[in-house]
């Protein structure tokens, strides 16, 4: 181990001594997320913008006991009651009986390129503290009754997994991740006082990992626990950098410490976002990658291997790609080897039915962005330069049509089969396929602009008509209204409203049609656990404003009465809700906006 100096944190890295005080300016460090431009990150992350799908894999000995990895384990010092099924001890014992000798790198390898993965991340160490590596680093002393490296090389296989998936890697063109959990159950240092001395232990181990199993492109951590103070960040940083200077983060690395000083979250937010078995939203401007189990467990689990676990159809594996890469995402889909080493047969059976899709529609998927159009149930959209692909989920009969593009569109082809029309005005565009040419899984349509994509569009991409109900009353929903500032149409309970209102500046507005001339009461349903946020609803050019009540929660609705406006005659409207007093703004949630008829 390293020596540790009081207020200093030093380690000899490639013969160079980096000494990172606790206390050190951040923007002193040679760390990349605390200093390079928009443009240099985009640099350092194009790879893996192109990539959008990776194999992940939760295997090690827990295999052997059918619970989850390491959550299984009875007896943990975190997290709550739920997987507890294991006993501890025997739980760490479970080592002595891995020997997994059907394991094939080669072919797992093999097997996601084929499926069109481009990348894989492993997992090295999970919470359970067990490495899947032969680490030189010493964990348990002399009486523990386990052995002292509780590694890879202690098993009845014996044999280095990480060097033989690094290896397979390389031979398929694969680029390499390596998870490795910060956080670690059964070391007898850990959160210990300082924790200097489980400190020396887990960056000495990441050090393995990016010196002795590389070229490494992503290290994939998953969160710690305890204080700022408590952990050497900046040096684990300034060490991973100084060895790869190109090296990905996800979002991590710091995630759950009390107390990140203001100039350090650069490093609690990474490289990326990891949405974990959810598939992620549009987000245009953050690179996020979306980890999906293949096999879920009924109770939330199965990233390791779970006999009960179900595995998706590749309909609905193919479906959560094309989600994934219409964000602006990455999908990152985890398998389960058995004990055996053995990918399970449903799972192998999903990556060979991926394998002739991702051949054929890959370019609607790789070296592609998210947008114009904001991915739906409807489906969504990719692009690459003059080129648009629209992923269609669901149809409004032989037609869909979206909100008006600046290009002008040239042509419009159906990748999946059939002819497909277009009509482009100023107002939307309107594309149309025959139903027994609609894809079942996804249709692809490629549309050839006369210039490059140059806006990515927010709010609802389909245009839903807005009709009155029987008795008048005109009701603005979350799925047809356009947004900005970050405001996003959301689900929270299974209630669908207008959230993530953080941003003063923000704006939500309809288009409508006024058919009934007449006066109408203007109400909405708002939900906050603020008090005094007023906003303000214009209909037009009329204008009405009231106050947001603190119901406690963002869950929690009430009705709010705004007042009342007046048309004179027919005419089409924008309705906008905006913030009355900016600098007081606090977030609400927004249900619904209603204009009612009054007699």
């Amino acid at each position: 181990m390293k020596p540790k100096f009081h207020g200093i944190a030093g380690v000899l890295i490639l013969g160079t001594l980096v000494c990172v005080g606790r206390g050190q300016d951040a923007a002193s460090l040679r760390i990349p997320q605390l200093r390079e431009t928009p443009e240099q990150r985009e640099s350092r992350m194009q790879w893996f913008r192109d990539a959008k799908f990776g194999m992940f894999v939760h295997w090690g000995p827990a295999a052997i006991s059918g619970e989850e990895i390491s959550w299984g384990m009875a007896g943990r010092i975190e997290g709550g009651q739920q997987h507890m099924k294991v006993p501890r001890e025997t739980y760490m014992n479970l080592y002595r009986q891995f020997n997994p000798v059907k394991f094939d790198a080669d072919e797992w390898l093999r097997l996601a390129k084929a499926a069109g993965m481009k990348y894989i991340v492993f997992i090295t160490k999970h919470h359970d503290g067990f490495s899947m590596w032969p680490t030189k680093q010493v964990r348990f002393g002399e009486g523990s009754g386990f052995a002292p490296h509780y590694s890879i090389a202690d098993t009845p296989y014996q044999k280095d997994i990480c060097r033989m998936i690094q290896q397979a890697a390389k031979a398929h063109g694969l680029k390499l991740g390596w998870y490795y959990s910060t956080r670690d159950w059964t070391h007898p240092d850990y959160l210990q006082g300082e924790n200097n001395r489980y400190n020396d232990y887990y960056e000495a181990q990441v050090r393995e990992l990016l010196t002795e199993y590389g070229p490494v492109d992503v290290m994939w951590f998953d969160h710690c626990f305890g204080k700022w103070d408590q952990y050497t960040i900046p040096h684990l940083f300034e060490m991973m950098y100084a060895i790869k200077p190109d090296l990905l983060v996800n979002n991590r690395a710091a995630r759950g410490l009390k107390d990140i000083p203001a100039g350090f979250r650069a490093l609690d937010a990474g490289d990326f976002d990891t949405p974990e078995n959810r598939m992620g939203t549009f987000q245009y401007g953050r690179a996020w990658e979306s980890c999906m189990i293949l096999s879920p467990h009924a109770d939330h689990g199965g990233w390791s291997y779970r006999p009960e676990g179900k595995t998706r159809s590749s309909k609905e594996t193919i479906q959560l790609l094309s989600s994934a890469a219409c964000g602006d995402g990455n999908m990152l889909l985890n398998i389960a080897p058995l004990p055996t080493g053995e990918i399970r047969a449903e799972e192998k059976a999903v990556l060979e039915e991926l394998a002739p899709w991702t051949q054929r529609y890959g370019e609607a998927i790789y070296g592609t962005r998210g947008g114009p159009w904001v991915n739906g149930r409807w489906g969504g959209s990719t692009h690459r330069g003059d080129i648009v692909y629209v992923h269609v989920l669901q149809w409004n009969g032989d037609s869909l049509t979206l909100r008006p593009l600046k290009e002008k569109i040239l042509q419009a082809v159906a990748l999946t089969g059939g002819a497909v029309t277009f009509k482009q005005t100023d107002r939307d565009v309107t594309l149309s396929l025959a139903r027994e040419h609609q894809d079942p899984i996804v249709t692809l349509i490629k549309l050839t602009l006369d210039r490059a994509v140059s806006e990515i569009q927010s709010g609802p991409a389909v245009i839903t008509k807005i009709v009155p109900d029987p008795d008048g009353t005109i009701v603005l929903r979350p799925d047809a209204a356009e947004t900005t500032g970050g405001v996003k149409a959301e689900r929270r309970l299974d209630v669908p409203n207008l959230g993530y209102w953080t941003n003063p500046k923000g704006t939500v507005s309809w288009q409508i049609d006024i058919a009934s001339p007449g006066r109408y009461a203007v109400k909405a349903e708002t939900a906050s656990p603020y008090s005094g946020v007023r906003f303000t609803v214009a209909v037009g050019n009329r204008t009405v404003t009231g106050e947001a009540p603190n119901t406690g929660s963002h869950d929690n609705y009430v009705e709010v009465d705004l007042g009342t406006v007046e048309f004179p005659n027919v005419e089409k409207v924008v309705v906008r809700v905006t913030a009355a007093e900016p600098d007081r703004w606090r977030p609400i949630n927004l249900r619904n906006v209603r204009l009612i008829p009054k007699p």
